[in-house]
């Protein structure tokens, strides 16, 4: 409360201040394009941020990130969401840029790109140049330098070095522009001081630039003769002109290596027989694709065809994707509000950066595997990762019509009221969970014939940033001697992203859901004492940089772990593989096998044959430890008392 009187007292004394309720989303205000930095004493200046444009709401305690076109960024901007908590305020709207700094401290497009690529959130910095709402008081009509003004007072008192004030600078523009430049920033956006905050470009903010770059949506690409993976070796772009389409130039330089592999993957989903240009051009190397996604470039001029000189390659402005909500507060149960033509209510977790393989890839994938994979994935209750309209997400809520080989469970959930979980039992129901979209399969930890009784445990071993691979690989082993001092077997999977689990069937304990969730607490936090420098047992994202977070929020009712032998939705298509102990020793990397290479690689000497037997022997040892995992409806395990 005394946050809260705090933050009224502030904005009741900012001229132009208006009482109002929340208003959710701002629409932001932008800054005009000029050549030359204006002059007079009416201006201030900013530095101009490489980064992603954002808007940081606190609600009565709730936290969300919001990104130019209104995409919840809140999970990707993870660690800048959890810093808005300590805004001293009830409930507050800031506007500002988040970025990653080079070692130099200066924003880095591409360093952003990378973190967002590889999902990692310990480096974002997030420099907040305005105050749009303070504790029941819209400031929008309140002049810049006021705004600033009670901002930097709001900012004052946060110890957090994740959100910072983004200084303005009184001086002349022409001096501030040529020292930004020096220092080889992006430029500078200069504001009238008594400017209001309005949406749309206005010319009372305007932006300058050091070098030029802008959006374009990418139109066609060429590919990479003979490359494996496969990848591209340019960009064709485009430009909207009164409605039309048109050709803006060829984009080949800029490329990291990495991104030419997972730029190729990301497009695969977009590819038309026809080109899109509303003026058609002869590109005989060209493989076009529907203008959705959007590259940032960097250009040095135009031509009088408007056609780019010398661009380069920056990123993909996830950001500013064309099927984003305009206004993304959360949808109500029922509500209309869709991304990407899937329903608002169906999307428990959106995922902007994901990449995923085409039906006929999964189908085919499944059918390689289906033998060994039934054995984990058969009759659990499933959560599922499910692409739909260019839109992949975590899937919630009503379902679509489903084949007749993907049942249906009622359960009871823990809040009240009934839901629906899927399940499958042979090939036919893998095959049509990819009819309906699904890529990523979650598993339950019980079956659908002892739904309340889980019989397998789930330990994540998630490294945080500066833990290095083999340190998570000691860790595996060192759980797994714990666990055998518990009289328990265990095993490795690979989750195809960046850690281990260890799976530990637990039939012969005959636990609930609950039980499971204290035990499983017990042994992390057990494990996690050894070496409280390096370990936590925290969910907290900002304590897990520098730590191996031991997960233990697999286990509890309705919690779901990536199911073994699923695909991930990442570059590459890696799959969440059952490894054996000699194998993890031997340094597997988490990602080490693919939809395309599900099973051990050839050796010298060997068959293919060979190779298939090498990985059904790895998979055998699972008759150890499938004890809790095999599904005979005839025949339960006797649970012992208590």
């Amino acid at each position: 409360m005394r946050r809260a009187a705090a933050g009224r007292s502030e904005a009741l004394q900012i001229p132009g201040a208006i009482r109002a309720t929340y208003p959710g989303f701002i629409d932001p205000c932008l800054a005009a394009e000029r050549d030359a930095v204006p002059e007079g004493d009416q201006w201030v200046h900013e530095i101009k941020y490489d980064g992603y444009r954002a808007q940081g709401h606190l609600v009565d305690g709730k936290l969300a990130i919001y990104t130019r076109r209104g995409y919840d960024w809140s999970d990707t901007f993870c660690t800048v969401t959890a810093s808005l908590k300590s805004l001293p305020a009830q409930t507050a709207i800031v506007d500002g840029e988040v970025v990653v700094p080079d070692v130099h401290g200066i924003a880095d497009f591409h360093l952003l790109q990378q973190d967002l690529s590889q999902h990692r959130a310990d480096r974002f910095v997030y420099f907040v140049f305005d105050l749009l709402y303070l504790d029941g008081f819209d400031l929008r009509q309140s002049p810049l330098l006021e705004r600033k003004r009670a901002l930097s007072t709001l900012l004052s008192g946060m110890k957090t070095q994740r959100i910072r004030l983004s200084e303005h600078i009184e001086a002349q523009g022409h001096a501030v522009f040529e020292r930004a430049c020096a220092m080889q920033l992006e430029g500078i956006v200069c504001k009238d001081r008594n400017s209001l905050y309005w949406p749309g470009r206005q010319q009372t903010w305007v932006k300058v630039k050091c070098v030029k770059t802008e959006t374009f949506p990418i139109v066609a690409f060429v590919e990479k003769l003979g490359a494996k993976p496969r990848r591209i070796a340019s960009l064709y772009l485009g430009r909207w002109e009164d409605g039309k389409l048109l050709y803006s130039g060829k984009a080949q330089t800029g490329f990291k290596q990495e991104a030419l592999y997972e730029l190729r993957e990301r497009l695969d989903p977009y590819i038309r027989p026809t080109s899109p240009l509303s003026v058609p051009m002869k590109k005989p190397k060209a493989t076009w694709v529907e203008p959705v996604l959007e590259a940032e470039i960097q250009y040095s001029s135009l031509t009088a065809e408007k056609r780019l000189r010398a661009p380069v390659y920056k990123g993909i402005r996830d950001d500013l994707a064309p099927h984003a909500p305009t206004k993304p507060v959360p949808a109500e149960r029922g509500s209309r509000v869709y991304r990407g033509g899937v329903p608002q209510q169906n999307i428990l977790q959106w995922l902007p950066h994901a990449v995923v393989p085409s039906k006929a890839q999964l189908a085919a994938y499944w059918r390689k595997v289906a033998p060994c994979a039934l054995k984990y994935l058969a009759r659990r209750p499933l959560k599922l990762v499910r692409h739909i309209q260019r839109t992949t997400f975590y899937h919630m809520g009503p379902l679509p019509p489903l084949p007749e080989s993907v049942h249906q469970l009622k359960v009871e959930k823990r809040e009240g009221g009934q839901g629906t979980r899927l399940w499958i039992d042979d090939l036919a129901g893998l095959l049509g969970l990819v009819e309906i979209g699904a890529v990523e399969l979650h598993a339950w930890n019980s079956t659908v014939d002892d739904l309340e009784h889980p019989n397998v445990l789930v330990f994540d071993l998630d490294p945080g940033t500066g833990i290095e691979w083999q340190f998570v690989l000691d860790t595996a082993l060192n759980l797994r001697e714990l666990l055998r001092a518990e009289r328990l077997d265990s095993w490795p999977k690979l989750t195809g992203g960046k850690g281990v689990h260890v799976m530990c069937p637990t039939s012969s304990l005959a636990m609930t859901h609950d039980q499971a969730h204290r035990y499983s607490r017990e042994l992390a936090q057990k494990l996690a004492a050894s070496n409280p420098a390096r370990y936590t047992t925290s969910a907290v994202m900002s304590e897990r940089p520098g730590h191996l977070f031991m997960d233990f929020l697999r286990n509890g009712r309705g919690t779901t772990a990536v199911g073994t032998n699923s695909p991930r939705a990442r570059p590459g298509f890696p799959i969440a593989a059952p490894v054996s102990w000699r194998e993890l020793e031997g340094g597997m990397r988490p990602d080490t096998f693919t939809m395309a290479e599900p099973f051990p690689t050839k050796r010298k000497g060997s068959s293919r044959a060979a190779g298939n037997r090498n990985w059904r022997r790895t998979a055998e040892f699972s008759e150890l430890v499938l004890r809790g995992v095999k599904h005979d409806r005839r025949q339960k395990p006797a649970r012992k008392p208590g």
